[in-house]
C-alpha cells in the first residue's frame, strides 16, 4: 500500500519541481536547481528506504559498472550529435529548442554550474531509475519520466526525455544498479553543457539565399548565442 502512495507523492514532487525550474524566469535558475535535485534525491532514498530496497539500489560499484557508464555515455552524447544533425533538416524549429536547453548563457560562469548539473544528473538517477523504475519497471519509469518533461513545454525536451530515458534505464536494466547510469548521465549532459554542445539548426547557405555583405543571415551555423537551462533528460 505505501509504495502506491510514495508514487503518487513522487510523481506530484516531481512535476512540481519541474514547474519550479522552467516556469519562472531564467534569473536563479542554478539555485532552483540545487534545491530540486537536493528535495528529489531525499525523496527518492526515503521512499527506496521505506520500500526495503535500500541496501540494493545503488547496485554494484565496480570499474565494469563505470566503464559501461563512459561507454555508453560517449555513444550516445555522438548518437545524439548525429541525431540533431539529421533532425535539424527536417524540423529546424522544433530543434533549436534543444540548442536553447544545452548551451551557455551569457554571463553563465562554469565555476557555478558544473554542481548544479551533476546534481541535478544525480537526483534524476535516484528518482527515476533507483525508485521509480524499481516500482513499476522500465516502460513505466520511461513513461513518467518522459510524462514530467511535458511541464517545460518543450517537446524537444520530452522527446530527448524518451528516448534518454531508455538509455539510462536500460543501463540499470543491464548492470543491476544506479552507478553505469549516473556516470552516463552526468556525462552526457556535461559533455553537451560545456564541452561539445548542439549547434543551432539554421539553413545551409545556397545559391537563392545570396544577401549583401555585412546583412545577417538566416544560414548561419554557428554556435547559438549562449543560453543553457539543465536537462532534466536528461
Amino acid at each position: 500500500m505505501a509504495e502506491p502512495l510514495l508514487l503518487v507523492g513522487g510523481l506530484v514532487l516531481a512535476l512540481g519541481g519541474w514547474w519550479f525550474l522552467f516556469r519562472l524566469p531564467a534569473e536563479g535558475i542554478w539555485p532552483r536547481t540545487w534545491l530540486t535535485a537536493g528535495v528529489l534525491s531525499a525523496y527518492a532514498v526515503v521512499a527506496v528506504a521505506l520500500t526495503d530496497r535500500l541496501d540494493t539500489v545503488v547496485g554494484p560499484v565496480s570499474a565494469v559498472a563505470v566503464g559501461a557508464g563512459l561507454g555508453i555515455g560517449a555513444a550516445w552524447l555522438v548518437a545524439t550529435h548525429i541525431g540533431h544533425s539529421v533532425l535539424c533538416r527536417l524540423f529546424p524549429g522544433f530543434l533549436d529548442q534543444i540548442t536553447d536547453l544545452y548551451s551557455l548563457r551569457e554571463g553563465d560562469r562554469v565555476a557555478t554550474m558544473v554542481g548544479p548539473v551533476v546534481a541535478m544528473a544525480v537526483a534524476e538517477e535516484l528518482f527515476f531509475r533507483g525508485f521509480v523504475q524499481g516500482a513499476v519497471g522500465l516502460a513505466g519509469s520511461i513513461v513518467v519520466y518522459t510524462l514530467v518533461q511535458l511541464v517545460a513545454g518543450k517537446w524537444a525536451l520530452t522527446l530527448a526525455a524518451l528516448l534518454g530515458g531508455a538509455v539510462w534505464g536500460g543501463l540499470v536494466w543491464l548492470t543491476g544498479g544506479l552507478v553505469a547510469p549516473i556516470v552516463a548521465h552526468v556525462l552526457w549532459t556535461g559533455a553537451l553543457t560545456f564541452v561539445w554542445p548542439l549547434r543551432g539548426c539554421g539553413r545551409r547557405v545556397g545559391a537563392a539565399d545570396a544577401a549583401p555583405l555585412g546583412e545577417a543571415s538566416s544560414c548561419d551555423r554557428s554556435p547559438a548565442a549562449a543560453v543553457v537551462e539543465p536537462d532534466p533528460a536528461g
